[in-house]
């Protein structure tokens, strides 16, 4: 990509950088409003009439589209901050007070408008955009290491959806004392694969005793196959895509031996035990024989997620890995 850039006569680089590091914001500001107001709402996150007519307009396109189905990714940049401040209170764990937050969008409004009305930028605009990912950088740390930061509801009778598939994972967590529990166990030569259930709260949700059926709670799926397998990721994908609008994410293994899936709790227990069962059938459907340790640099599993829309992850994305024990700066600036 950087030598088609070289290519480009009387280049504006730092307008380049300007605008790559807006689109940054733009994508992960739109991941955090589809988590948090998934998390919330469940199937009623978002109208989806509002973008109808702009993702229509898109799709109608064949010969060039482009794989994104979120209503989020056809919002404009003004709608989707009358969004977040419309539901402050599941944001503010991750952004700045809201009227720095508001002063500082104005400025980064005008900036973006310079760029994509090709105007000159001020001298500072860039450094002004750096200090303001600077400003939010731990705050979409936050959000991005909570999404990996799950538990297991102990003991299991405590949850429905726990419960009913505890005896699906070998190692669940025994209790060995009154207020101790450890995990141990052994997982049978033959066993095709472990399915777990852990729980995630997002920052803004009240601890509660119970999961299922409320707001602010995500189950956090994994299933793991065992032995010489993996998954054949493609036709799980295809065979689960009835299922998807249910998600909120899918995050595929670099391995191709595991799956991760988060499901809104509010959705209420049947439901989520449906939706898992569904998910186990298609599993044992889509095993196959593993093609060996898979080399760091291998981007088949990537390129498979980005023909997805955005809720399908690759190994590579810091939802399905970063967590509390990895700081780092997030936007780098």
């Amino acid at each position: 990509m950087l030598s088609k850039l070289e290519k480009i006569p009387d280049i504006n680089e730092e307008a380049v950088v300007v605008y790559a590091y807006l689109q940054m914001l733009e994508k992960w500001l739109r991941e955090m409003v589809y988590v948090e107001l998934k998390a919330k709402k469940g199937n009623s996150w978002f109208n989806f009439h509002k973008t109808k007519n702009t993702y229509d307009s898109d799709k109608k396109y064949t010969h060039m589209s482009t794989p994104e189905s979120s209503p989020l990714s056809y919002l404009s940049f003004g709608e989707l901050q009358k969004l977040i401040k419309n539901n402050w209170e599941i944001f503010s764990p991750y952004l700045p007070p809201q009227n720095i937050w508001d002063a500082k969008l104005e400025e980064i409004d005008n900036i973006r408008n310079r760029i994509a009305h090709f105007r000159s930028l001020h001298e500072q605009d860039l450094n002004r955009v750096l200090q303001f990912l600077r400003d939010i950088d731990q705050g979409f740390w936050r959000f991005c290491t909570s999404y990996n930061d799950s538990f297991t509801v102990l003991p299991a009778d405590n949850d429905s959806v726990t419960n009913k598939f505890a005896d699906l994972d070998p190692f669940f967590p025994k209790q060995i004392d009154e207020k101790r529990w450890v995990t141990v166990g052994h997982a049978p030569p033959d066993l095709l694969y472990i399915v777990s259930i852990r729980v995630i709260r997002r920052l803004w949700c009240d601890t509660s005793d119970k999961i299922e059926g409320t707001p602010g709670y995500l189950y956090d799926l994994n299933i793991v196959i065992r032995g010489q397998r993996q998954y054949d990721y493609k036709r799980f994908l295809s065979a689960s895509k009835k299922l998807h609008s249910k998600f909120v994410h899918i995050c595929l293994d670099h391995q191709s031996n595991s799956i991760r899936i988060t499901i809104p709790a509010n959705y209420g227990s049947e439901e989520v035990i449906n939706i898992i069962e569904q998910l186990i059938e298609i599993t044992e459907h889509t095993i196959i024989p593993s093609r060996g340790i898979v080399d760091i640099d291998d981007t088949s599993v990537k390129k498979l997620a980005d023909e997805w829309p955005e809720y399908v992850l690759s190994p590579k994305n810091p939802l399905t890995f970063l967590d509390s024990e990895m700081p780092c700066s997030f936007f780098n600036a």
